[in-house]
């Protein structure tokens, strides 16, 4: 029997790739269920970030939320693990993003070298991208070059109370040096790294003067170390 084309078959095919296209979304979609907490199309990251210190002083450490999908997260829980020998936890307050929804932020110790953060309120407003938290902690005696900080544990919820898929990113405290690219002296490639990280070309990673922003002030106290006139925590 010979099939001629005509608006019969394109009618039959275009209901074959319906059925097809049907399969697979019902596929991924038990495979999702399967996975306790999990939400494919709204993954969430929340990351900490870095900060320099010297033994005795205290710093603060960001931590920041990152949401791809189409329902962005509410609330979370994050266990910040450091190593107690280097840092002892002072205190924790609340990000930008975090008090514009209306939420606000609990510090619960752990143990000596763990913290849990978690959201705090009746607020089920969407938290925006961006910094969630900052954690204060002393630098130890026995802090040298640096230190990891890490998250475990990291889970968040949508505003109708979904489980979100969360993944977690460490962080770091190192030593303060205005030496930003560890080659043992400061000179103009550091101020050349430092302008990068101004203008966006690089992560802004190095905040010599501690105001949670790379420019020109960062810059100019770079430029001072190179001159030889001292890089002052």
């Amino acid at each position: 029997m010979r099939i001629h084309a005509g608006s019969g078959l394109v009618a039959v095919l275009a209901a074959v790739a319906a059925l097809s296209a049907a399969w697979a979304q019902s596929t991924v979609d038990a495979f999702v269920a399967k996975i306790p907490g999990a939400n494919m199309a709204s993954p969430v990251t929340l990351a900490a970030g870095t900060a320099a210190g010297t033994p005795g002083r205290t710093v603060e450490i960001p931590f920041s939320l990152a949401s791809t999908g189409t329902a962005a997260p509410a609330t979370f829980q994050i266990d910040v693990t450091f190593d107690p020998a280097q840092l002892t936890f002072v205190s924790a307050r609340a990000g930008a993003a975090l008090t514009a929804a209306g939420t606000g932020l609990s510090a619960s110790v752990i143990s000596s070298g763990d913290v849990r953060l978690a959201t705090t309120g009746a607020s089920q407003k969407a938290i925006a991208g961006g910094p969630v938290a900052y954690a204060a902690f002393t630098v130890t005696s026995q802090f040298r070059a640096g230190t990891p900080v890490t998250l475990a544990n990291c889970m968040s919820a949508s505003t109708l109370g979904s489980p979100l898929s969360t993944g977690c990113l460490a962080g770091s405290i190192t030593m303060f040096t205005c030496d930003v690219n560890g080659d043992g002296s400061v000179n103009v490639a550091d101020v050349q790294s430092l302008i990068d990280q101004a203008l966006g070309a690089l992560p802004p990673v190095n905040d010599l003067n501690h105001d949670f922003v790379v420019n020109v002030a960062d810059i100019q106290k770079a430029i001072d170390a190179a001159l030889g006139l001292g890089c002052p925590y």
